[in-house]
């Protein structure tokens, strides 16, 4: 294979873990005590891997993870905003006013997790899974945990999951084989970075990991940091 075969190979493999498999990291919370980072695959695929391998012994074969059979698959829904403002409508002096008066919202991405029973024990991988996913999510919720979101348009840092649900499209036919997240970006004060680098400090001296790096600035963006630094915006 030529390299630009292979470079190819490599980013479709890249994309396809990014995108579809995992595109969903926690931060903080849960993900703590993993080193302050940890992808949404870890939780979704652990049971299922293992009933693969245990099915693969069984039969004399062994059952590796595979990018193109996965437990399940994500893809980002429409209507996830990358700006979105408010402005008053009342009448203003004029339109230097009115753009002085322009009010930030937060940013919302809402994701689709995919999976239809697939494999050895499905119903009861999905089960498990399911279970399992729900229980680490509220707990992290509850820990103070985020969420970066990964899309082909945007990196959301720092995201609050706020609700999932069941969105199967066939629930007598498949039931629970699909499922909707949201996330939202709350607004935040521009100190944000010098507090989470107050805290970062505190965790260091106490001997604890550290969280991540994960967008520290007010909009959640990662490029607004070094943009403002070169003066672009």
């Amino acid at each position: 294979m030529s390299i630009g075969g292979i470079l190819n190979s490599v980013g479709r493999t890249v994309l396809k873990l990014g995108y579809e498999i995992s595109p969903i990291l926690l931060t903080g919370g849960v993900a703590e005590k993993l080193g302050g980072t940890v992808p949404i695959l870890l939780y979704t695929e652990a049971i299922a891997a293992v009933n693969g391998l245990i099915a693969g012994g069984l039969s004399g074969k062994l059952n590796l993870p595979d990018l193109d059979n996965m437990w399940c698959t994500w893809n980002q829904l429409s209507g996830s905003t990358l700006v979105d403002n408010d402005v008053a409508t009342y009448p203003f002096a004029n339109q230097t006013l009115a753009a002085n008066a322009v009010v930030n919202k937060p940013l919302t991405v809402s994701m689709q997790m995919r999976c239809p029973p697939n494999g050895p024990g499905a119903m009861v991988t999905k089960l498990a899974t399911l279970q399992a996913l729900s229980a680490v999510l509220n707990k992290h919720v509850t820990m103070g945990g985020e969420f970066v979101v990964i899309t082909p348009g945007q990196i959301y840092t720092n995201m609050l999951l706020v609700r999932m649900a069941d969105t199967s499209p066939n629930p007598a036919t498949q039931p629970s084989s699909q499922f909707q997240l949201d996330f939202t970006r709350p607004l935040t004060q521009a100190d944000e970075a010098v507090q989470k680098q107050g805290t970062l400090m505190k965790k260091l001296s106490g001997g604890m990991p550290g969280i991540g790096g994960w967008g520290s600035t007010g909009s959640g963006n990662l490029l607004e940091g070094p943009l403002t630094g070169l003066g672009v915006i």
